[in-house]
């Protein structure tokens, strides 16, 4: 390279188009060819539109390891000092324009509304997620939003974030017993009697509930266990018909003092529906009426006062007969304890295999205080 040629160059003008690429290599020369079209390229658009497109079209530039041998990459290519300001002068302006266009992106202003307040919110950023990542507003995988986070922010938008929660809840809920009557011919019509008491149930059930912004939407249940079984009550209606009411006997006009000691004295009126009222109309079918039912009203009347419940708290002695044990009734029915009927009935049949009549029952009584 001759001094002469040396000194045309260093006065070539910089707005004149770049020298001449000279070098033995045509890879690195159509390398070179290819970055200043590049740039030339960028350079018309950024002047037309501003530059936002710049960056996006830009691509980065390759990069070369550097020669790990003695090998010069310059062996064999003639690179003036023009050509290397050439090459400097692209770089500063590739990254120049990078800067340009980055400067030219138009900030955009969304509305966030999420966790009961909004909040105005302005940005640069590309996408819905950038721009809530930047305010700080946390996402999670469940939540709902009213736009995809992929989707670009666009200047005055309003995005909902709907906060979404999962739980599980346990609870007791109780059943509560029903109550059923049913008829029974034992039991006098106008009388009632429970005979199964009533139960409440009790189960635990396991949801999982689904709530959004604190307002429950979805309940399914998972688990259901049974700690109490419910159990209906059942009260049986009598059906049976009372029987008539049994006259008292004609008191006698005169009265003896050496009167038998068999005689009672005489019965006041039989109420309608009461243990007496069964007493008279059980031993009237015996054929004990007048007298004998006078007797017998006197007796059971020492005995309990015609109390089917009542109990001797020395001997043990129960209901209405003070038959001893009550479980002596059972013999009538096994309903003996609360039964004034089936009570009565045993107390008639022991007095007639007994005493043969209640007169007979009521002189013992009245002689040794006890039948």
């Amino acid at each position: 390279m001759t001094s002469e040629n040396h000194g045309r160059r260093r006065a070539v003008p910089a707005a004149k188009p770049a020298p001449a690429i000279r070098t033995a290599d045509p890879a690195s020369r159509q390398r070179l060819v290819n970055r200043i079209a590049r740039v030339t390229l960028a350079s018309a658009l950024a002047a037309s539109i501003g530059g936002v497109l710049v960056a996006q079209s830009l691509e980065p530039e390759p990069s070369y390891a550097a020669p790990t041998t003695s090998l010069d990459l310059r062996a064999g290519v003639d690179v003036t000092a023009a050509d290397e300001a050439a090459n400097a002068d692209l770089s500063s302006r590739s990254e120049l324009l990078g800067r340009i266009a980055l400067d030219q992106v138009p900030a955009t202003t969304l509305s966030i509304v999420a966790d009961g307040a909004t909040v105005e919110h302005t940005t640069q950023a590309a996408t819905l997620a950038e721009a809530l990542a930047e305010a700080g507003v946390v996402v999670d995988a469940d939540d709902i939003t009213s736009d995809a986070l992929s989707n670009p922010v666009r200047d005055g938008m309003s995005v909902t974030i709907q906060r979404v929660e999962v739980t599980q809840v346990t609870e007791q809920v109780v059943d509560s017993h029903q109550s059923q009557k049913v008829e029974s011919s034992s039991l006098y019509v106008g009388t009632e009697k429970v005979t199964t008491a009533g139960v409440d149930g009790v189960a635990s059930h396991t949801y999982r509930v689904t709530m959004i912004d604190g307002v429950e939407v979805g309940r399914e249940m998972l688990v259901s266990t049974v700690a109490q079984q419910r159990v209906d009550e059942v009260i049986a209606v009598g059906t049976r018909a009372k029987p008539a009411p049994v006259a008292a006997a004609a008191k006698p006009a005169t009265a003896s003092s050496s009167s038998s000691s068999s005689s009672a004295p005489s019965s006041g009126p039989v109420l309608a529906g009461s243990n007496r009222e069964i007493g008279a109309a059980l031993a009237a079918a015996r054929g004990w009426t007048g007298s004998q039912w006078q007797c017998l009203d006197s007796l059971f009347q020492r005995e309990s006062g015609w109390n089917h419940v009542a109990s001797n708290a020395s001997s043990g002695a129960y209901g209405i007969p003070q038959s001893l044990p009550g479980s002596k009734m059972g013999t009538v029915a096994a309903d003996w304890r609360t039964n004034p009927a089936t009570q009565i009935t045993w107390g008639l049949n022991y007095i007639a295999g007994r005493y043969g009549t209640p007169c007979g029952a009521w002189s013992h009584s009245q002689s040794y205080h006890w039948y």
